[in-house]
């Protein structure tokens, strides 16, 4: 008589109750919710050379699949991709990004399961159905590793007789967090900031971003400049709102050929408008998903960008064809920066197909334009004309771009303008009304006598505006460094004869650099409770627009410091402020980040201390401008009230790491 084990060794010979094989898998998400109704298919190796093909069901209401193999040997587990891709892309992500500090991991392990992690690809045997979009890379890196993808979830020969909790990723994508709203946002502030960064990178840069480093979630998104990384804020969004490929339009690129030349109808054009001469440096890229578009403009740099913005002229505002055969006025009244306008036309010349793609684009998304410097300045533009589309424009250093006749007829568009410290190019072109006839004579020389003149102009009004001046467009957010002084009096005591006294002052040694929103003091703002009540004590209309004059800067002393320029200057004060503000909600544990705030601390109690001895009017400055960034808690609000957007928070502070301040 033949015996067999209490396992099924031995399939073909005569025995009683012979236990099954079985193994248990549990399919559960980052939350740790239950991945249920999913189809699976499972092969158990019964050779060296084959597996057996006949298991086969779907995931019960709590996840879990239960299998009974024939044969104690390593066991493949398939689930259908497209349901699982359908199913994942609802899912939001966990908070940590580290599968080390999983919560599933943790419960799993605690209940004696085997837990694992995995990506979509190393569940399925196919591919699901993806959107094909022309010229995207398939999500390779990420969701279907190449040497792991398609190969099924491995249960070894030791693992059987288990239950194994499976955590799968999510099937989503990374998408910048923005708000398209009249109020000032800190998260439009370092997207958009990171965005005008961005577009000083190369095309393969920039794709890289938006396709690679947005479908990778191993990681928040990083931006890369001048060996410096800065971290962007952003969610997780259904795979399928991945962002499109960004479409780049560079005026620079001779893309034209010799058998082109009998198709030019204009000089260094086309019928297409695809293939051309190259024609100045101007170069924007915009990239969109479901909801949103985002278009950025580069700033000054080449040596033909800088002749574009020292050809200040104003000119009449006009958008004509190729031909000038159709013109459009922008607007009746104003003039604008002849430099800047005749960058910003080179891409319309260039890339009409592009832009008319654009246009069409940005009617039924979210509109959101960026710049930095010359960048700013084409941004400013470039939203005039999509002022129909209600654009949001945020802009870094940009220059002035319009006169005031101008300006005054394009309230209707949001603009937060930022300045940091003593950057020199938000005070060019001056204060003043540059126009004169020497621009309108002699062609190219004409243009250089005007600007001489203009210049002449400007020092001996010292750029006090008259007429139709140059004027800055937007409500400046301006990153100020403030400084505190002591004032005694310093009276003669030798007899027999007392002298007079004489007032002597010593800077102070503590400085302090403020964010300062001045706008958010003119917002609805409902939930700032006291804060308002006392910001409204301390600062009246008068003092704000005396601090922050309408259409120009803050009073910001010499204009020299050229370093204040860089968009990598402006970065880490919205980085650090960022970070503390999230800090200060309570939300994060473990870690602190209170760089800016020390600082501003540090300040304070200075003020405190030298009270009596600082003169009324520096006293009285500093403490509006104390009230001001108290108020920047606000511009926090409308992520909070995001879907995921307190998870997107606490993800940022993860990665977060803040610049020194007054180094």
């Amino acid at each position: 008589m033949v015996t067999t084990s209490l396992k099924p060794k031995f399939h073909d010979a005569h025995a009683e109750e012979q236990e099954p094989y079985w193994v248990e898998v549990q399919l559960v998400d980052e939350q740790g919710g239950a991945v249920a109704n999913m189809p699976w298919q499972a092969e158990n190796s019964a050779t060296p050379g084959g597996y057996e093909k006949a298991l086969k069901g779907i995931s019960d209401d709590n996840g879990l699949i239960r299998i009974e193999p024939r044969y104690g040997s390593e066991l493949r587990l398939f689930i259908d991709a497209q349901p699982l891709a359908n199913e994942m892309e609802q899912r939001p992500m966990g908070v940590s990004r580290d599968p080390n500090e999983s919560t599933v991991r943790e419960g799993a392990q605690d209940k004696g399961y085997i837990w694992h992690y995995a990506v979509m690809g190393e569940l399925c045997r196919t591919y699901p159905d993806i959107e094909k979009r022309n010229g995207e890379p398939f999500p390779a890196e990420f969701h279907f590793p190449q040497n792991k993808s398609l190969k099924g979830f491995k249960i070894r020969t030791n693992e059987l007789e288990k239950r194994h909790v499976i955590e799968i990723c999510p099937f989503r994508a990374w998408e910048l967090v923005l708000h398209h709203q009249s109020e000032y946002s800190i998260a439009n502030a370092i997207n958009l900031g990171a965005s005008a960064s961005l577009a000083y990178a190369d095309d393969d840069q920039i794709s890289y971003f938006f396709i690679n480093q947005c479908q990778d979630l191993s990681r928040i998104p990083q931006i890369h400049k001048d060996g410096v990384s800065y971290n962007t804020l952003v969610r997780d969004v259904p795979f399928r709102d991945r962002y499109n490929l960004p479409v780049f339009m560079d005026t620079s690129q001779d893309t034209s050929s010799p058998e082109d030349a009998d198709a030019k109808n204009i000089t260094g054009y086309v019928q297409d408008d695809e293939v051309s001469k190259a024609d100045g440096d101007t170069h924007l890229f915009y990239v969109y998903n479901t909801d949103k578009i985002i278009i950025s403009w580069r700033g000054t740099a080449s040596l033909y960008n800088i002749g574009t913005d020292l050809a200040f002229s104003p000119i009449n505002i006009e958008t004509c064809d190729a031909r000038k055969k159709q013109c459009t006025t922008l607007f009746p009244v104003g003039k604008v920066h002849d430099g800047f306008w005749s960058g910003y036309n080179r891409v319309g010349r260039r890339f009409k197909k592009k832009i008319n793609v654009l246009n069409d684009l940005a009617d039924p998304l979210e509109l959101f334009i960026c710049g930095h410097s010359l960048g700013g300045a084409l941004a400013l533009i470039h939203s005039v004309v999509l002022k129909h589309h209600d654009p949001l424009l945020y802009t870094y250093g940009m220059p002035r771009t319009f006169t005031r006749d101008a300006i005054a007829q394009l309230l209707s568009i949001t603009h937060f303008r930022h300045v940091n410290d003593n950057d020199p190019v938000p005070a060019v072109p001056p204060e003043a009304n540059l126009d004169n006839e020497l621009y309108k004579l002699w062609g190219p020389l004409g243009k250089t006598l005007g600007m001489l003149w203009s210049t002449g102009q400007a020092l001996a009004s010292q750029a006090i505006p008259w007429g139709d001046c140059y004027w800055h467009h937007g409500k400046p957010v301006v990153f100020l460094t403030a400084t505190q002084s002591r004032e005694w009096k310093e009276c003669k005591r030798s007899l027999p004869t007392p002298g007079g006294c004489i007032t002597l002052k010593r800077s102070l040694p503590i400085k302090a650099k403020f964010y300062l929103v001045p706008a958010l003091a003119e917002q609805d703002m409902q939930n700032a409770g006291q804060k308002q009540k006392e910001f409204k004590k301390s600062l009246t209309a008068e003092s704000l627009t005396k601090i922050f004059p309408e259409g120009s800067n803050p009073e910001r002393g010499f204009d020299i410091t050229f370093g204040d320029h860089f968009i990598t200057t402006y970065m880490p004060y919205m980085n650090n402020k960022l970070l503390e503000l999230i800090d200060r909600q309570g939300i994060i544990e473990k870690r602190n980040f209170t760089e800016h705030l020390y600082n501003i601390d540090l300040f304070k109690e200075q003020m405190r201390d030298d009270k009596n001895e600082i003169p009324e009017k520096e006293y009285e400055r500093n403490e509006i401008f104390l009230n001001i960034e108290n108020l920047l808690s606000i511009s926090l609000s409308a992520t909070l009230t995001l879907p995921q957007g307190n998870n997107a928070l606490v993800r940022f502070t993860f990665y977060g790491k803040e610049a020194l301040e007054n180094a």
